[in-house]
């Protein structure tokens, strides 16, 4: 699925640089269920951020679908994050002025015509067990039933890819364990997942955990 060669990512101001991700190689293969841990500031965030195309690195490969990343125009990779990528992050990140439907519609308005795009939502919304609520606001669902509308509109567009940050970080344990069980349910159905975490009940439900500290992995584990 991708192929990281020595990335590197440094931030730098006028007093200051500072080396994010150090020289840090990752392969993942497609429909595997990843899990990255490690203390903050360890450069977990700035690795998502990369393996989403939303930051380029400054030295290294990476390769997404057998395509070769680091080197493309913005357009190119706007249409590689949109072919590929979606995201879920722990604030659920849900516009409340619109309904569940609403919600998960916007993430397919650019691609797809109104017919296949209302048939898609109703049927990620049954898949995650919300499509009794498409009427729904966000304010009006619990914060499990956000993250679930979440995943739907990740589910979406059939990414090959989601990354996951801290995806429980603001629910109370049950929710929290059907959430992992939502994403463990995608990664069988063939997508790749990669899940920022500093819970390791939640890390234990990958097929595989790195460690990173200081920008650099500095172990796996395969479960």
């Amino acid at each position: 699925m991708l192929i990281l060669t020595e990335i590197t990512k440094t931030y730098t101001t006028s007093e200051v640089e500072t080396r994010a991700l150090d020289a840090v190689s990752l392969e993942v293969a497609e429909g595997e269920f990843l899990a990255v841990m490690g203390p903050s500031g360890c450069g977990k965030s700035t690795l998502l951020n990369v393996l989403g195309l939303l930051d380029r690195p400054n030295d290294g490969s990476y390769r997404l679908a057998c395509t070769e990343v680091t080197g493309l125009p913005s357009a190119k990779l706007a249409r590689l994050r949109g072919e590929h990528i979606a995201f879920v992050f722990q604030n659920f990140n849900l516009i409340d002025d619109l309904t569940v439907a609403e919600n998960v519609e916007v993430s397919l308005l650019y691609r797809h015509g109104p017919a296949v795009t209302k048939d898609r939502v109703r049927l990620v919304l049954d898949q995650v067990g919300m499509a009794h609520r498409a009427g729904h606001r966000p304010q009006q669902l619990s914060g499990g039933q956000q993250q679930r509308v979440a995943i739907a509109r990740a589910l979406a567009g059939n990414p090959s890819l989601i990354l996951a940050d801290e995806p429980t970080g603001n629910l109370d344990s049950a929710n929290g364990e059907q959430v992992i069980e939502l994403l463990r349910q995608v990664v069988q159905a063939g997508t790749t997942v990669i899940m920022v975490t500093h819970s390791h009940r939640d890390a234990a439900a990958a097929q595989r955990i790195v460690e990173m500290l200081d920008g650099r992995i500095v172990g796996e584990t395969r479960l």
